[in-house]
């Protein structure tokens, strides 16, 4: 897109200018010309000194951030997905769906966290950052759930550094946010139709162009829809130490999610099949949390096992969960990601390979319980 289009966006974004430069807000939403709301460290704060002239220059900056994205705003398109130049998501909503103009813009993390930024920041620790590297390192396949704004992303990104220095990666997102500094990175996005109905890529189209491009490993910025099934598919077929994530409360609530939008594919497939496919691909599930501390920490790791149980159920072993309880002097949640005395699986795999695990940082010192074998 030509200088003019970006120029011309941010020069009518000029009343928030301020907010998009300052590092510690992390979201701007925009309620009307006269209501701008930020997100700062965690907590949503009510800006009394920041507003637009009225609601025509607020139009005016939707309409100049729409023809940035080749894009229109109008009674026919009244909801515009888009960047800003400098890769900030942006979303807005006009009448008649709504009484007024709404403009969300969820700033581009221009700072790359690596892990011991996140063990210092209290994310995660290191007895369970020491067993995410393991699992990137065994190939195993890993789903970051959350809710929006918990952190999925930022761990992708410290995760893919765990890669392989000769893996081909790809990497498929609906719009680009993952920072991948691997050396050999194959990079697709989706594309939406244009304004006649034409041209669209979906993720699924993604996904079989990714099988035919030789991938090592494949990462999707986030699971939402009927990809699901193609992405199952990738993953019994061989393709081992895939990452991706998706919107979810807890490490079943994610299996739960992977099924309904298997199902959203349309195809015959029984839910059964479905479930039995779930467990067999996915290795492992990292939740992340924004807690209401406005914090962001890794709630729970756990395992998935091959096979469901004689009911047809999961089998979801913890092997790491926040333990939080009361506040901090300056307010913030006390916790700690502690151990629940359980080894994974393939414990005795990766000390025969060599890789840096032990016992202790499970909390198993003599007699380690194992996971629960399947009924049936």
């Amino acid at each position: 897109m030509s200088d003019l289009y970006a120029n011309s966006a941010l020069y009518h974004l000029e009343p928030i200018r301020a907010l998009l430069e300052d590092p510690k807000v992390s979201e701007v939403l925009v309620n009307g010309p006269d209501e701008v709301w930020v997100e700062k460290q965690g907590k949503l704060l009510l800006l009394k000194d920041v507003a637009f002239g009225g609601d025509e220059e607020l139009e005016a900056a939707c309409i100049n951030l729409a023809q940035y994205n080749a894009k229109r705003l109008d009674d026919d398109n009244p909801r515009m997905d888009g960047r800003l130049p400098d890769g900030s998501r942006v979303h807005v909503v006009i009448p008649p769906i709504t009484e007024r103009v709404h403009l969300a813009i969820r700033k581009f993390q221009q700072k790359s966290f690596g892990l011991k930024e996140l063990i210092g920041l209290n994310f995660l620790t290191e007895d369970a950052a020491r067993f995410l590297k393991v699992c990137t390192l065994a190939h195993k396949n890993v789903v970051v759930s959350g809710g929006t704004s918990s952190g999925k992303t930022t761990l992708l990104n410290v995760l893919s550094a765990f890669l392989g220095e000769n893996e081909r990666i790809v990497l498929l997102e609906d719009s680009p946010e993952l920072q991948l500094k691997n050396r050999h990175v194959v990079s697709l996005a989706t594309r939406p139709a244009d304004v006649h109905g034409r041209g669209e890529v979906t993720m699924r189209d993604l996904l079989h162009s990714t099988l035919r491009l030789r991938p090592d490993r494949i990462l999707v910025g986030e699971v939402r829809g009927p990809e699901a099934l193609d992405l199952l598919n990738a993953l019994n077929s061989g393709h081992g130490g895939t990452m991706t994530s998706l919107h979810a409360n807890s490490p079943r609530q994610a299996l739960g999610k992977l099924e309904t939008l298997c199902l959203f594919a349309g195809e015959d497939v029984p839910a059964a099949a479905i479930r039995t496919s779930i467990a067999n691909a996915v290795q492992v599930v990292v939740q992340c949390s924004r807690l209401q501390d406005g914090t962001r920490r890794v709630t729970r790791i756990s395992e998935i096992r091959e096979t469901v149980d004689g009911d047809g159920n999961y089998v979801v072993t913890d092997l790491f969960v926040l333990q939080a309880g009361g506040l901090d002097a300056f307010g913030k949640i006390i916790g700690r990601l502690r151990p629940c005395g359980v080894l994974p699986s393939f414990y005795d795999e990766a000390v025969r390979r060599g890789w840096r695990i032990n016992k202790v940082a499970f909390g198993v010192t003599e007699k380690p319980k194992r996971p629960e074998r399947p009924k049936g």
